[in-house]
């Protein structure tokens, strides 16, 4: 075993018959659990994922992963696998990670893929997953059709900081996202360091004013069109060559800032 150190020579023995499954596959668990390695323990996690391994040990791993491990990454590897082959042993895991996870992108995660109507067995996990949304909308004060947008952008759903102008105003801030809302609507929002914009910006209906200065973008997202309230968009300081089309079919705004891109 001692030339089979790395995940990946595991799987690669694997897949070649060089060596057992069963016996392999406890290794990798071995590294999951033991190494200091994160990139080791995580592509051990792809590994066991990539080979729908199972057995209680594998899942007693993947609890303990998608419940305490500190690394996003590996709570999420974790959770796919135990959604896709480990839904009724994991289900009570499952909601709890739902209900609990401080992660964005892990809820951003789970939801797209429980969000499959031809898929019975994932109903009642994405009901649970709504719940969560109503939840961070409430602490927002905003309507929960919106806060997939904010998950999509991987806003820190429990360490932001609020300014209240007035008790239906506010503004809400992390480090790379800005947005006020109003009357539980995000009525302006700005976005720093993104390279493209979500599309499910289309979520924000009541949307004004959008600041999307200073973020290598080169086109939008045809969801934009769908901002029927937008009056001023700001995308100065990017990549843009033209003038994207998707403008032209926003009939309220009236303000586009296109200073400083490639555009001749």
């Amino acid at each position: 075993m001692k030339e089979t150190l790395h995940p990946n020579i595991i799987y690669r023995k694997i897949l070649q018959n060089e060596i057992k499954t069963i016996e392999n596959i406890e290794y990798l668990i071995s590294i999951i659990e033991k190494s200091d390695n994160t990139n080791a323990r995580l592509e051990s996690l792809k590994i066991l994922y990539r080979l729908k391994a199972q057995g209680q040990t594998v899942f007693k791993t993947l609890e303990n992963c998608v419940i305490s491990d500190e690394n996003e990454e590996i709570r999420i590897i974790s959770a796919k696998n135990m959604l896709e082959n480990y839904l009724l042993a994991g289900g009570k895991c499952l909601e709890w990670v739902l209900l609990n996870d401080k992660s964005s992108r892990l809820l951003k995660v789970l939801g797209k893929t429980l969000n499959d109507p031809k898929i019975d067995k994932y109903k009642i996990l994405y009901a649970i997953y709504l719940q969560r949304l109503e939840k961070i909308a409430e602490n927002l004060d905003l309507v929960s059709e919106e806060v997939p947008f904010l998950l999509d952008l991987e806003f820190s759903i429990e360490n932001y900081n609020t300014f209240n102008w007035n008790s239906t105003s506010k503004l809400i801030y992390d480090e790379d996202i800005i947005f006020q809302i109003q009357d539980q609507h995000i009525s302006e929002l700005s976005i720093s360091l993104r390279d493209q914009v979500p599309s499910s910006i289309n979520l924000l209906k009541n949307l004004k004013n959008l600041n999307l200065s200073c973020n290598n973008l080169s086109d939008l997202p045809d969801t934009l069109s769908e901002l029927t309230n937008l009056e001023s968009l700001d995308l100065s300081w990017n990549d843009f060559k033209v003038v994207p089309d998707i403008l032209n079919a926003i009939k309220m705004i009236g303000k586009v800032n296109f200073q400083n891109n490639l555009i001749q």
